[in-house]
């Protein structure tokens, strides 16, 4: 008969083997940040088990005259990160340059085509379902050509993988729910406050008084736009030069404190328009959308639909 010291190093040993076979419940660390790329396997993991929601933006780095180059981005990415501590959800990096459209003309200007975008939405997208997010939105805030790319991505990923993807444009939004000039005239300063780049703005006098000479009018295009023919979906065209995008001639801070409260007070507006969208019940509606195609639509056309890859 064994000792009782070798009966208790024997169990020690099994306890231990039964151990490392075992799966690591380790404590999750508390959300740092809403931020999917910032975040850990073992975060990422247990956020999944709350939410399926993630919101990705999309902009374009072009010209904008004395704003900085990647301000459409940045305005779409304010609002993704707004959005994503209103309903509990995720936010990600997204698509940083998309097509830029009439500013080719310039140094700042970054160029790849719809289609190159669309297809790096398309593959980013497609790994986010596969690792278990729903419900994704694309996001973007007062860039004509973003529809081009994200509305290619949401009918082909729909019809490809029956996932509920959506995309807000907030330009439209803001007009659809009628927010006022005065409660939305701070908005570009929320956005860079909000992301932490307020340094990228300008103060006064920074640029001095730029160049008064006039900028070259195309006059067909004059003439289209009266016609009520613009937008990047409608007609090709170039602006005429740089200065043409962007607004000249707009109030800056003076100081780097005036600057600051803007972006304060930028976001402040910034989420009270985000509260405007009622953005709980719409991830809610898109669950039960995601739900019933799966349940009631596939199922019954399920030998006419593309299968699941």
């Amino acid at each position: 008969m064994s000792s009782p010291s070798c009966f208790l190093r024997w169990s020690a040993a099994v306890l231990g083997a039964v151990l490392a076979l075992a799966p690591v419940q380790a404590q999750v660390r508390k959300l740092h940040t809403r931020d999917l790329v910032r975040l850990s396997q073992f975060q990422v993991t247990e956020q999944l088990q709350q939410s399926d929601v993630v919101f990705i933006p999309i902009g374009s780095v072009e010209t904008n005259g004395i704003q900085p180059s990647d301000r459409d981005y940045v305005a779409a990415l304010g609002f993704a990160m707004a959005m994503a501590d209103e309903v509990g959800g995720l936010y990600m990096p997204g698509l940083v340059w998309s097509y830029p459209g009439t500013t080719l003309i310039a140094t700042a200007t970054i160029n790849i085509t719809p289609s190159q975008g669309s297809d790096f939405l398309k593959a980013t997208v497609e790994s986010l379902i596969r690792a278990g997010f729903r419900r994704l939105v694309f996001v973007s805030s007062g860039h004509g050509p973003v529809p081009m790319t994200a509305g290619v991505v949401i009918r082909e990923t729909f019809d490809k993988f029956r996932a509920p993807l959506m995309y807000l444009e907030m330009g439209e939004q803001m007009a659809r729910l009628k927010v006022p000039a005065d409660a939305r005239s701070k908005l570009i300063y929320g956005t860079h406050h909000i992301t932490g780049r307020m340094i990228d703005l300008a103060l006064k006098g920074e640029y001095g008084e730029g160049s008064t000479d006039p900028i070259p009018v195309n006059p067909g295009m004059e003439e289209l736009g009266k016609l009520g023919f613009t937008g990047s979906m409608t007609v090709g065209s170039w602006i005429s030069d740089y200065r043409g995008h962007g607004g000249r001639n707009q109030a800056l801070p003076a100081t780097d404190a005036e600057r600051e409260q803007w972006g304060k007070d930028g976001e402040a507006q910034l989420r009270a328009v985000v509260k405007l969208l009622n953005l709980k019940a719409t991830v809610a509606a898109l669950k039960k959308h995601d739900e019933f195609t799966n349940k009631v639509i596939v199922p019954k056309f399920q030998g006419i639909l593309p299968s699941l890859p």
